[in-house]
């Protein structure tokens, strides 16, 4: 049992982490930003300290640590998408929105009377970009997106300023992350609500391979890493190893949601497939984890999640 804090609670992964620290019996604490909402929290907000502050909010936040004293800290929060502007201005952005608040937090924790044991942080398979697969810790990245630059200043910010924290910072590095509740902006949500509605999908890429990586497994892993740290080191890969193509996992939801074949449609590639997936070597061989939970048993959860909450949400419209 650890007193945890965990930022961008209100997010996917975020309220997922939340929900799984509190059935190991953690005693959690979490912060949105003010006018996030917190549905995603339904049912625990009665069992968690819920803070709304704008991390660069220094008072804000130093009264949250001093009532809160984490000892394990996740910082989950960070926005993902960025639309290129010809102004240069999402670069900006970017930092801004992911780069300032990282660098107000570890200040504060940094600072505060009791700072915590570990510190982790979400990155990206995002942040490696146009190099080799599949993707190791080591490689020279070569982010291609704002988001994506973002999020990889703020993995060489955190190794750098390592040895001046009073505490063990990782940040780990996730494939595709999955799973009930994800928000329908992301390709597998997005599929499964169209064909539970019977509406059709367009697939732009089928021959496209992805490292999809269940949510429990993240969460997993996430914890197994703020419990301890001194065994990541401070970059670590979380993920699958395996890449089925797009064309593989929508025929498998086809089948999941029962849904017509002609329902989806398989764009021309136009371009060279391209393939995302990481080695997730480090974490098995320095702390034994590895994913539980196969990619046909984690679309079968999102698929049935999709049915019970999804599927009578879209009545209730129709008949409205």
């Amino acid at each position: 049992m650890a007193r945890v804090l965990i930022t961008g609670a209100s997010g996917f992964i975020g309220s997922n982490l939340a929900r799984a620290c509190l059935q190991r019996g953690d005693e959690v604490s979490v912060v949105v930003r003010p006018r996030s909402s917190v549905a995603r929290l339904a049912g625990i907000g009665s069992r968690i300290g819920l803070y709304r502050l704008d991390l660069t909010d220094a008072r804000a936040l130093g009264n949250c640590l001093t009532k809160t004293r984490p000892e394990i800290v996740f910082h989950a929060g960070a926005r993902t998408r960025f639309e290129n502007r010809p102004d240069l201005q999402d670069l900006a952005g970017s930092v801004e929105e992911n780069v300032t608040p990282l660098v107000a937090l570890l200040s504060a924790l940094a600072t505060c009377d009791c700072p915590p044991r570990s510190f982790v942080r979400t990155g990206t398979i995002a942040e490696y970009g146009d190099c080799a697969t599949p993707y190791t810790e080591t490689a020279r990245e070569r982010p291609a997106g704002s988001y994506a630059a973002s999020l990889l200043a703020g993995t060489h910010y955190l190794e750098m300023a390592q040895p001046r924290l009073p505490f063990l910072a990782v940040t780990a590095r996730l494939a595709l992350t999955y799973g009930p509740g994800q928000s329908e902006s992301f390709l597998i949500p997005r599929a499964i609500s169209q064909l539970l509605t019977g509406q059709k999908v367009s697939v732009r890429s089928p021959l496209d391979r992805r490292d999809l990586i269940h949510v429990d497994d993240v969460t997993r892993a996430l914890m197994m890493l703020g419990d301890t740290p001194e065994d990541a080191g401070p970059v670590v890969n979380v993920g699958t190893g395996h890449t089925p193509t797009v064309a593989e996992v929508m025929q498998t939801l086809i089948k999941l949601t029962g849904a017509g074949a002609g329902l989806v449609n398989f764009g021309d590639q136009t371009g060279d497939p391209v393939e995302l997936i990481v080695s997730a070597e480090r974490i098995r061989d320095r702390l034994g984890w590895s994913p539980e939970i196969q990619l046909q048993d984690g679309l079968e959860r999102t698929v049935k999640w999709a049915r019970e909450n999804i599927i009578p949400e879209f009545a209730a419209e129709m008949q409205a």
